[in-house]
């Protein structure tokens, strides 16, 4: 029988929780794009930056509402919490989504979603790095060569070779990984005394202010002028942001990092289909399968005990 104990540590239910996290992450992919167009705010930076404070800052409040309604006090036990609430939530969110909200409108939701997938693959290193009893050895090392493989092969899409990347493009959705990876460092070291919905709640709300400061040097907040189709469009991805890493930050707490690395391929995996179904515009050419292959199998040989 599975008590409530294992309910985020037994592999089926684990898969499952996953699974539920990648299909709303990856549903973001084509939502922002189509809330872009929606806002008309293909080209301003300021109102990408906008829209996700305004995303992230609902999404935090959600959270907070569920845990005082679950009768848990929204207060940290140590004041030094505080401190790795805020440094994650400027990793988490503040970087992480800047980065990402750029990069996705310079470049493809199919591209964007397989360079993600190359946070899984720092994560396996950061893993090694922080926490000794997760060694890098010739199968995790080949698996680390087969997914770069992999991320490389998704700029061949279009017309014959295209190795072609931009810094705010294709290099800020690296940089989206490599934040988020650093997060979850700090996040697998805190939950230990944190709640973890309670953590995802301060990053999100810490990292949404942030996020809309930053948005100020660009432009007014003016620039965002929601309908009521936009504005579902923004609670929805609100919903989705609050549940998915509150359900994330669960499992990290109750796994390793590296045995997690496996399961973040079902992000790029679940966003690269949900693109192509949801986007006219998107199409899924054979180097983006290859590469969806060649990174499936980096990171089972990676993540393989």
């Amino acid at each position: 029988m599975i008590n409530r104990e294992n309910l985020f540590t037994w592999p089926p239910a684990v898969f499952f929780w996953a699974l539920v996290c990648a299909l709303l992450w990856g549903s973001a992919f084509p939502m922002v794009k189509t809330g872009f167009v929606m806002l008309d705010i293909q080209h301003s930076t300021g109102g990408k930056l906008y829209f996700a404070a305004y995303r992230f800052f609902l999404a935090g409040l959600m959270i907070f509402a569920g845990v005082m309604a679950s009768g848990k006090s929204i207060m940290l036990s140590h004041k030094r919490d505080y401190g790795a609430m805020v440094l994650t939530g400027m990793l988490q969110t503040t970087l992480q989504y800047t980065f990402f909200y750029i990069g996705l409108s310079n470049t493809t939701g199919v591209k964007a979603s397989i360079i993600i997938g190359s946070g899984s693959f720092f994560l396996a290193l950061f893993s090694h790095v922080w926490f000794k009893d997760d060694p890098i050895t010739l199968r995790k090392s080949s698996g680390l060569i087969l997914g770069f493989v992999g991320i490389v092969l998704v700029n061949l899409q279009g017309d014959g070779l295209n190795f072609h990347m931009t810094l705010t493009g294709e290099g800020f959705i690296l940089l989206t990984a490599l934040s988020s990876t650093l997060a979850l460092v700090i996040v697998k070291k805190t939950a230990v005394r944190v709640y973890p919905p309670l953590m995802c709640a301060y990053q999100l709300v810490t990292g949404a202010v942030a996020l809309f400061l930053l948005a100020l040097l660009f432009e007014s907040p003016a620039v965002l002028a929601f309908s009521m189709s936009s504005l579902v469009l923004l609670l929805y991805l609100s919903f989705l942001s609050a549940a998915a890493f509150s359900l994330w930050y669960l499992l990290i707490q109750a796994n390793r990092l590296s045995s997690m690395a496996a399961y973040r391929f079902l992000i790029p995996v679940c966003a690269v289909l949900l693109s192509v179904a949801l986007i006219e515009s998107e199409h899924l050419h054979w180097p983006a399968l290859a590469a969806l292959v060649l990174v499936c199998l980096g990171m089972l040989l990676t993540t393989r005990e």
